[in-house]
């Protein structure tokens, strides 16, 4: 096999290692930032519970403090009632006594139910809140593994690199620019093996004066249907031998 094609094919199989750890770290990113979202969402609603709360207990406050004066005006009332000397007076008084008494009953009626309310309220929360740990907790988890996972695959990627760079410097330039404008499309496939006389990027049967330059050369051959650079298997499969 030709030397230069020997070390693209080497290049090759680096990039191909590189582009299956950086999509590896591409769903690790993907998959912490789907928990974040999930977190942040349930923090909102957190919020929102605990402000939907706050605005429940203003209205059992200001109710309260409705209840309070209208029990005090009753003992007023009661007062006044005592102090009445003729049956209209009385029937007027009785007349603002009736309406302080339902207006007690509906007040004391919307307390009760704000208190249920609030307690219905105060146990979502504390199910939010409870949840909002409970992603905290695998949040952290998952970025002790992520970050582990995260520096091996730098460090593998790091390596590649290296090696890769190794190789690079001892490659025909023109052919190596070829090589990367072919890559840039074919994603990994720039340098294909010819199986029972097709080329294995494209599929299509190749030429028998192809196969017999490949055959019977020791130059670069491409496939003149995709452009891809061709090798005879059993030549990788000694150079590996």
């Amino acid at each position: 096999m030709n030397a230069d094609l020997k070390s693209l094919l080497d290049i090759q199989e680096f990039d191909k290692k590189a582009a299956v750890l950086e999509e590896e770290l591409s769903k690790i990113e993907k998959k912490e930032q789907k928990i974040l979202e999930v977190i942040d969402a349930k923090q909102k609603q957190l919020n929102t519970a605990k402000e939907e709360k706050e605005e429940i207990l203003k209205d059992k406050s200001f109710k309260e403090e409705l209840l309070a004066e209208t029990l005090e005006n009753l003992k007023k009332l009661e007062v006044k009632l005592n102090s009445a000397t003729t049956e209209k007076q009385m029937q007027a008084v009785n007349t603002e006594i009736d309406i302080a008494k339902t207006n007690k009953s509906v007040l004391e009626e919307k307390i009760v139910s704000l208190e249920e309310e609030i307690e219905l309220k105060e146990k979502d929360i504390k199910e939010l809140e409870d949840r909002y740990t409970q992603l905290q907790k695998t949040l952290q988890e998952h970025k002790t593994k992520f970050n582990a996972r995260r520096e091996q695959i730098f460090e593998e990627i790091k390596q590649i690199k290296e090696n890769k760079e190794k190789l690079i410097g001892t490659i025909d330039e023109e052919l190596l620019n070829k090589y990367e404008k072919l890559n840039k499309w074919t994603k990994g496939t720039s340098i294909v093996p010819v199986r029972e006389g097709a080329c294995y990027g494209c599929f299509m049967k190749l030429t028998p004066q192809t196969i017999a330059n490949l055959e019977e050369t020791n130059d670069i051959i491409f496939c003149p249907n995709c452009g891809r650079m061709l090798y005879k298997e059993e030549d990788a499969n000694s150079e590996n031998d």
